[in-house]
């Protein structure tokens, strides 16, 4: 047995369910009575709009259901119950148009839409594109892009901040408030400020009150080509979630209607990863909801189960990354006892581990290796957990570092990601020998790396939120264990590396779209690797073979989606994401 092994029972409530089941393939919506929605969306001059989101949502429920238009703007839903419906489109540029729909059971009911279009739609972009429309003309102004990219957009998107205007020192109010800020959302006492944002806070407070101050500081919108081909075939549903502390409460600004801009984590900040079982559940870690420890979706139905472990003043103790063993439990970074936990979903028990009293914190990532061991990094380097024994062993590496993510490859190594850098760290567990593997500092054509960047870069203790821009800033990593590949997302660089696990060559791949931020990434079954990108309002799959892109556009303005989990028992695959700023989780078929 486990040392010090506690065992917690659990209660959990249900939030009432919804009246629509939808099935988890597309096709096999059809075997139950149900009505289809199809129509066409147009500009107001009659033209065909493609790639244009179509959403649909009945009255009750608490998920809606988007597709896209094709090439002649038309659109179809897959098969939906009868009920009483809106229908809504929206493109950047464009007013929202939107009808009310009765579908009866075995009907074909067709809801055409036209879009007019819109002089001032600043709030529709998407991070991305705030990015890339801010002004590029001198090598100073390409160098103050990436310095504010780097430091200001670490924990949110950048359509947060520049949806909004301020002078000078409105905006240096913004970064003094900004430098303390820990990503949960409140200033602890006696903090010190960050290293990074503070050096470069006046030089960031003048470059944004020049071009995002109350004057005339006119921006050349970039905009993102709307999804055309295989990316514009996909149905996407989007769940949202209640909390247990507020029954009912689904939350209003969700970024659903793109008009209001990107909305507030404050309210939004609930699903961190997921991970889903045999029998189709969606189990999500939620590190910032009252009441809540785990969650399970049911996404037939919308249902959603509350799992809570109490920590000494009864509240629920946070989880933060989740997976499952090759037993059916699942494990979880507890982000409030710095432990991992394990969670027995047959019984609803939950099992603590709780380390050695000299061994560091670790309340963020988790990963299994081959032996079905426990790894979770922290600050001194990782640490490893034999479930059978509970026993811990600690591996140091370097001092000064910020560990995060960490993924084990097929020989009981692990890889772990510094994003205050440019390399990731390599513990082998059989011989406790431990390995740099070297991403090397950007090197970019655009602008002018100054010394102060340079002196920055080389003396300051970097976080996993700020950098100059030297840094490529490895994030959440993948390994495939068949390829015997590691995928890591270079955050700040704009690109995925590959580095194989025997060789430790390393090869990058630049994202299409700079100013994406690569967040997580998960590997499928067919050795395509799907990746969430944190500014974007997109994900993006990378075929390895052809090594090319596809980007696929989300309904929902501020996802902020922090992880990715691909369902590879379903045909075609279906691809799961927590929306962690908008307090849903989204669900992407394939046609």
């Amino acid at each position: 047995m486990p040392r010090k092994l506690a065992i917690v029972f659990v209660v959990f409530a249900v939030v009432p369910f919804v009246l629509f089941f939808h099935a988890q393939n597309i096709s096999s919506q059809s075997a139950s009575p149900s009505g289809v929605l199809s129509g066409s969306v147009r500009s107001s001059d009659g033209k065909p709009l493609e790639g244009v989101g179509v959403s649909a949502r009945a009255k009750g429920e608490t998920f809606t259901t988007t597709v896209y238009t094709d090439e002649s703007g038309r659109y179809s839903f897959p098969a939906l119950h009868g009920g009483q419906y809106k229908v809504w489109a929206q493109a950047i540029g464009f007013e929202t148009s939107s009808a009310e729909a009765g579908l009866a059971d075995g009907s074909i009911k067709p809801v055409d839409l036209t879009l007019a279009t819109l002089g001032d739609f600043h709030k529709q972009l998407s991070g991305t594109e705030w990015a890339a429309s801010l002004p590029e003309d001198t090598p100073g102004d390409r160098r103050m892009k990436t310095v504010f990219i780097n430091n200001c957009s670490g924990c949110h998107q950048v359509s947060f901040l520049l949806q909004n205007r301020f002078d000078a020192a409105g905006w240096g109010a913004v970064i003094t408030l900004m430098e303390k800020m820990q990503s949960i959302g409140y200033v602890p006492e006696n903090v010190v400020a960050n290293p990074v944002i503070h050096a470069y806070k006046q030089e960031l407070a003048e470059y944004l009150g020049r071009v995002r101050g109350p004057g005339d500081s006119t921006l050349h919108l970039k905009l993102l080509p709307r999804p055309t081909g295989e990316a514009a075939r996909i149905v996407v549903t989007e769940y949202d979630l209640s909390r247990p502390d507020m029954p009912g409460w689904i939350m209003e600004h969700n970024g659903t209607d793109w008009s209001e801009g990107t909305p507030s984590r404050w309210d939004g900040r609930a699903a961190h990863d997921v991970a889903i079982d045999k029998g189709g559940y969606v189990w999500f870690a939620d590190d910032a909801t009252p009441e809540r420890t785990l969650g399970k979706l049911d996404p037939r139905t919308g249902r959603i189960a509350e799992y809570k472990l109490a920590d000494e003043n009864n509240a629920a103790e946070s989880s933060h990354a989740v997976l499952f063993d090759k037993m059916g439990n699942i494990w979880f970074a507890n982000g409030t006892e710095g432990s991992p936990t394990k969670f027995d979903p047959e019984t609803g028990k939950f099992f603590r581990y709780p380390r050695p009293k000299d061994f560091p914190f670790s309340g963020d990532f988790i990963t299994l290796d081959t032996k079905g061991n426990v790894w979770s990094p922290d600050r001194e380097g990782a640490f490893k957990l034999d479930p059978q024994t509970g026993k811990y062993t600690n591996f140091s590496l370097r001092p000064g570092k910020a560990n995060y993510d960490i993924a084990a490859d097929n020989e009981e190594r692990v890889w772990i990601s510094q994003p205050g850098g440019n390399d990731m760290e390599l513990v082998d567990s059989r011989t406790g020998k431990i390995e740099q593997v070297d991403l090397k500092p950007v090197v970019s054509q655009d602008y002018e790396v100054t010394a102060k960047d340079r002196e920055l870069s080389a003396s300051l203790g970097l976080t996993p939120n700020t950098a100059t821009p030297l840094e490529k800033g490895p994030r959440r990593s993948a390994a495939d264990r068949d390829g015997d590949l590691i995928w890591v997302c270079e955050f700040f660089a704009d690109r995925i590396a590959k580095i194989d696990a025997r060789s430790k060559k390393v090869t990058e791949y630049p994202l299409p779209h700079r100013f994406s931020q690569p967040y997580s990434a998960t590997v499928a079954k067919d050795h395509t690797v799907w990746i969430t990108m944190l500014n974007s309002d997109r994900i993006a799959k990378f075929d390895p073979t052809t090594e090319k892109f596809t980007e696929y556009q989300l309904p929902t303005r501020g996802t902020e989606i922090r992880h990715i989990q691909v369902d590879s028992s379903t045909n075609p695959p279906t691809v799961w994401l927590p929306y962690d700023r908008t307090n849903k989780i989204a669900r992407i078929q394939f046609r």
